[in-house]
């Protein structure tokens, strides 16, 4: 394998050295001197070139076509209301308690299932998720819609 890479490698050193000397011998050439041509005669003169024809190739994408008219949109469908909101009381939770220490806050809030440790970003079942946690209590929203109150009992 070393000898093949030996073997192509002189010739390819060989050509590249030739092309170096032949570019440095035209490097080095004296500039040749500037010919200047005198203008032909009105006789002499070539005639201009005809402009070519246009040639009509075969399409091949198809031809151009103006756009086709859209259907109109059909008007959406009355959509029938929402169901009423479930009150933030009947998913069962209770507040128990806040913690708050620098600028990180915990709830303890109590389920029929149990008591959870909450922070904000947390999902409770249902579909509650915690937004912030401060001392009127732990406010939590459900998909996405404006935040609400879960206050501590009375």
């Amino acid at each position: 394998m070393r000898l093949i890479a030996v073997i192509c490698t002189l010739p390819a050193l060989t050509a590249a050295l030739w092309a170096g000397q032949q570019l440095w011998l035209e490097m080095r050439a004296p500039a040749a001197p500037a010919v200047v041509y005198a203008a032909p005669a009105a006789s002499d003169r070539v005639a201009e070139p005809q402009p070519r024809p246009n040639r009509r190739w075969s399409a091949l994408f198809g031809e151009k076509q103006p756009p086709k008219p859209q259907p109109p949109t059909p008007a959406a469908e009355p959509q029938p209301p929402k169901p009423p909101v479930r009150p933030l009381q009947s998913f069962g939770y209770a507040l128990n308690g806040v913690v708050q220490t620098g600028g990180t806050a915990w709830a303890m809030v109590s389920h029929p299932t149990g008591e959870h440790l909450v922070r904000p970003g947390d999902v409770l079942d249902g579909g509650l998720t915690v937004m912030r946690i401060d001392k009127a209590g732990l406010w939590v929203s459900r998909d996405g819609e404006a935040a609400e109150l879960l206050a501590f009992p009375e």
